[in-house]
């Protein structure tokens, strides 16, 4: 144990002096000294002081919590955090670092609290636990970006805040947040014994006399505090938490240490996650010479998504996994004649384009009209793919946004603008096929790899946040556009144009003319694989052309309208809770149903803050958590 702490230890002193030293070069000896003490000592303290809060408080949580999938960043901790304290600066400018602590501490309170209720509502379970965690934090970081891209510019260095900006220009903020920092670090200390009990395991730290739930709760508001205090000082600095724990642990099962010690494993976390926190702030700082600076939670968040897959992959999350329900889906509401429903759901479009649709006489008329048929056709083949993807995979939690289609197609397309910024629509179209192509092919082979649906969706919103992540990096060095950009990728039919509606008019119909042969082949797929084998269905034939399919729906939708959250989830059940199950009426049901959720979503999005406008990608952020927490929440409470 000593030897790995003194290893540590030694590596830190070896990259602080690295840090500090070997930095940019100025030719000015009193600037390089007025550098070195009010820039570089100040963003490598603040690395090393924040990395450690974030080790500590994803050790505190994964220990109490008996999940190593658990951290700030997993249960949306960090997201609430980020949320409270967005608002501070929103409502109230001028205000002091105290201030936008104390709101991003009330913000993570209340975020960590609603995840932690609902997960006792559900029965418990370590995976369904980290879905509502990243589903509240999906919502959160919705609302968070609704406010960076309204308020940036009257708010100078918010956004870049708000993707995780450890650097510094003054001594200021060390000195202001250090007795906060020490103190919530010290306090650790008096809670080490009872942890270490913990990990025993409930039944016997009870009966060792821990008072097992108070002290859960108090060690977790202690965590809480602690990730609350390192985003109000650098913003979202996402996936330390998760990753210096599981790092320590393998550190000590290299040099055969006992670690079982939780002190030393403390100790050991602290000095992991500065070491995280300072090589991010590092690299973010070596990309000077190009002219650029990304946030270090950029560099955190490319190494924490591909970490967390390979913990699913793990023997250990694959028996996690074993012991979680497969079973999430909803009973349907009503038993009715589908050819009724159809008929209703066609009404209820009709009367949702009378109601959006401008008369022509008024000002601005055709501009709108256009949005509106772009949102209803852009709402209609996301809805259609979603239904597609959950059949194949047999995963109702399936969708191209949840499933990270989307997002990979988006981060495709932001690499073909960065060097060729005129491209034209196919060239778009293009690029979004071959990106939600990569994600499919990765989630078939994740089905035969008998990952479990939980394990999916896991799958997918990491892979979401990845590629988000990696489409700011790419923006911020090649987008001359980027308040546009960014509201092409919120999700918007702003500037919708025939050019955009005909050929995504012309796909679908396309698309909609090869599936009806395969409609009765799809009501086969969920029977599984004998029965259709039986009846001389080619099933693998007919699984590539279907996921072809919902490919290019995807691609040609989000090179249309940009990245659409939730409707390819919510779509398809609506459908489904209308009792309908057969293809044949299901794949209609579920286009107009998305159809009608785009159109009102982008209406309101321009009406509500007129003549600001809110996205429509965003508004279904916000809606779309929500059902897929109910969802969550019905489908689990059936185990009991």
């Amino acid at each position: 144990m000593i030897k790995s702490l003194s290893l540590s230890l030694l590596t830190l002193i070896l990259l602080l002096s690295g840090y500090l030293f070997f930095h940019p070069t100025i030719n000015d000896p009193i600037l390089t000294q007025t550098m070195l003490a009010n820039i570089w000592q100040p963003t490598a303290f603040i690395a090393l002081l924040t990395g450690a809060l974030l080790g500590s408080s994803g050790l505190l949580i994964q220990t109490t919590l008996d999940n190593d999938f658990a951290s700030p960043s997993t249960l949306g901790i960090a997201s609430g955090a980020l949320l409270g304290a967005v608002l501070i600066r929103v409502f109230i400018p001028e205000a002091n670092l105290t201030l936008v602590w104390s709101g991003a501490l009330l913000g993570a309170l209340l975020l960590s609290l609603m995840v932690l209720l609902v997960s006792q509502l559900i029965g418990g379970g370590k995976l369904p636990v980290i879905l509502i965690g990243m589903a509240l934090g999906l919502s959160a970081g919705a609302l968070s970006s609704l406010f960076l891209l309204y308020f940036e510019n009257q708010m100078d260095g918010l956004f870049l805040w708000g993707s995780g900006q450890v650097l510094q220009t003054s001594n200021s903020t060390l000195l202001q947040t250090l007795t906060p920092i020490v103190g919530s670090l010290l306090l650790t200390l008096l809670v080490l014994p009872k942890l270490a009990l913990f990990l025993l395991g409930d039944t016997h730290a009870a009966s060792l006399g821990l008072a097992v739930n108070p002290w859960r709760w108090a060690i977790l508001l202690l965590a809480i505090v602690q990730a609350a205090l390192a985003t109000s000082i650098v913003g979202m600095i996402g996936f330390v938490g998760l990753m210096a724990p599981h790092l320590t642990r393998l550190l000590l099962t290299k040099c055969q240490n006992g670690g079982r010690n939780i002190s030393f494993q403390w100790l050991l976390t602290l000095l992991i996650g500065a070491m995280l926190v300072l090589v991010a702030e590092w690299c973010s700082r070596s990309l000077l010479f190009l002219g650029y600076r990304l946030p270090t939670g950029a560099f955190t968040a490319l190494l924490g998504a591909p970490y967390f897959i390979y913990l699913l992959f793990q023997r250990s999350g694959r028996a996690l996994a074993a012991t979680e329900s497969q079973n999430i889906a909803l009973k349907p509401l009503l038993h009715s004649n589908p050819t009724k429903i159809l008929i209703i759901l066609s009404g209820l479009l009709l009367i949702t384009l009378f109601c959006c649709l401008a008369p022509f006489t008024e000002v601005g008329a055709i501009w709108t009209n256009l949005r509106v048929l772009l949102a209803g056709l852009g709402g209609l083949g996301i809805a259609c793919a979603g239904t597609l993807l959950q059949t194949l995979f047999k995963n109702p939690m399936a969708s191209p946004d949840i499933s990270g289609v989307s997002a990979f197609s988006i981060l495709i397309i932001a690499c073909v603008l960065v060097v060729y910024p005129a491209a034209n629509q196919l060239t778009l179209v293009i690029a979004a096929l071959i990106g939600g192509g990569i994600v499919i092919g990765l989630l078939s082979w994740g089905i035969k790899q008998q990952l479990s649906v939980s394990q999916l969706a896991l799958f997918g919103i990491v892979i979401t946040a990845f590629a988000g992540t990696a489409t700011q990096i790419l923006l911020t060095f090649g987008s001359s556009t980027a308040s546009v950009t960014m509201m092409w990728l919120a999700g918007t039919t702003y500037g919708a144009s025939l050019g955009q509606i005909f050929p995504l008019a012309i796909t679908l119909i396309t698309t909609f003319i090869v599936l009806v042969p395969c409609l009765r082949h799809l009501d086969l797929m969920p029977l599984g694989e004998i029965l259709p084998r039986t009846l001389g269905v080619p099933l693998k034939g007919q699984r590539i052309v279907l996921l072809s399919i919902a490919a290019i729906l995807t691609a040609i939708c989000v090179a249309s309208i940009g990245a659409i959250s939730f409707i390819g989830l919510l779509a398809p059940h609506c459908a489904r809770l209308l009792g309908l199950y057969r293809h044949t009426h299901l794949l209609p049901a579920s286009g107009i149903t998305g159809a009608i959720l785009l159109i009102w979503a982008d209406s309101l999005g321009r009406n509500l803050m007129a003549p600001n406008e809110i996205p429509a990608g965003l508004m279904v952020s916000v809606l779309g958590s929500v059902y897929f927490l109910l969802l969550l929440l019905i489908a689990y409470r059936k185990k009991s």
